[in-house]
C-alpha cells in the first residue's frame, strides 16, 4: 500500500463541495466524492478512546493517532488514486485533529450566499413534492429557513464549524472557494485550487461534468440533492424566498468581509 496525500473538502451545504469533487475526479490521481463514511468512523472512535474509561485509560495518545489515521489508511488503502480528498462539512471543527495525523494537508471549503444555500434546499425539496424531506421541516419556508439556520441546524452547524477554522492557528490550510466563483471561470478558480496544493494542473472537461448518488439522496427522501450533470455554469433565476429572508439571510455570507487580515485564501466573485 502506497503512501497517499489527503486534502479535504468541507464547507457549507449546496455550495458546490459536489460539483468541485465531480471535476477533481476527473485528474487520474485524484479522488474525491461526497461525504464519506471516514468522518463518522473517526469521531466515534476519539469519542470512545475518551469517554470510555475502560478504554481511556489503557490507550495512549500515540495509539490513539494510529487508531484514528488507521481508518483513513485502510479504507482508502485499495484505491488506485495518489491524492485523495475526502469530503466531511464536519472536518473544519477538527483541523488541531488532522494536523496531528497528517503534516502537509490542505483544506477546501466550498460557500455560498446562505440565502442560496436554502433556496437551493427549497428548490430541490419542491421537486419532490410527494415526499418529507428529512433536511428541514416546518409549515412554511420561513420556518424551514429558521430550522437550517439555528445552531444545530444543516446550515448553521457549518456556518459555527467554518467560523471556528477561521479563527484558529490553522486557517493558513484554508481554501474558501465561493460557488458563484466556481461556475463563473472554473479554470481560473481550479488552476488555484492546485496551486494551492501543490498540484501540477490537469486540463479538466468543465463541459461535461458528471456526478449522482442515487441511494443517498434517495434515503433522505431528497433525491437529486447530489446529482451533477452537464456543464459548469451559472444559472440565474428568481428566488424562492421571501424578500426579507432573503435579505436576513445574505448578512450571513461572513467570508466576505475583512479577510486582509485572515491567513486563509478566499476565491470570491467578483462584486
Amino acid at each position: 500500500m502506497g503512501e497517499k496525500d489527503f486534502h479535504f473538502i468541507t464547507g457549507l451545504p449546496r455550495s458546490g463541495s459536489t460539483l468541485l469533487a465531480a471535476i477533481l475526479n476527473q485528474n487520474p490521481r485524484f479522488h474525491a466524492g461526497m461525504t464519506s463514511p471516514v468522518g463518522s468512523l473517526t469521531f466515534a472512535l476519539r469519542a470512545a478512546m475518551s469517554q470510555n474509561t475502560e478504554i481511556a485509560t489503557r490507550v495512549t495518545d500515540a495509539q490513539r493517532r494510529s487508531v484514528i489515521k488507521g481508518v483513513f489508511d485502510n479504507y482508502y488503502g485499495d484505491f488506485p488514486e495518489p491524492v485523495i480528498f475526502d469530503t466531511n462539512r464536519g472536518w473544519t471543527a477538527r483541523l488541531a485533529e488532522l494536523g496531528a495525523m497528517f503534516s502537509d494537508f490542505k483544506m477546501i471549503a466550498t460557500v455560498r450566499n446562505p440565502a442560496w444555500i436554502v433556496d437551493s434546499f427549497e428548490t430541490i425539496m419542491r421537486k419532490n413534492p410527494l415526499r418529507q424531506s428529512s433536511i428541514a421541516r416546518g409549515p412554511n419556508v420561513g420556518a424551514r429557513a429558521e430550522a437550517m439556520m439555528r445552531p444545530d441546524g444543516i446550515v448553521g452547524v457549518a456556518l459555527g464549524s467554518l467560523m471556528e477554522a477561521l479563527s484558529g492557528p490553522d486557517q493558513h490550510r484554508l481554501l474558501l472557494i465561493e460557488y458563484d466563483a466556481l461556475c463563473l471561470d472554473p479554470e481560473g478558480t481550479l488552476r488555484s485550487l492546485y496551486q494551492f496544493i501543490g498540484e501540477p494542473y490537469f486540463d479538466h472537461d468543465f463541459g461535461s461534468v458528471e456526478y449522482q448518488q442515487d441511494d443517498f439522496d434517495d434515503a433522505l427522501q431528497t433525491p437529486g440533492l447530489h446529482k451533477v450533470s452537464g456543464p459548469v455554469k451559472a444559472n440565474e433565476r428568481p428566488t424562492l424566498l421571501p424578500f426579507d429572508v432573503f435579505q436576513r439571510l445574505s448578512q450571513q455570507a461572513f467570508w466576505r468581509d475583512a479577510f486582509e487580515t485572515k491567513a486563509a485564501q478566499v476565491i470570491v466573485q467578483a462584486a
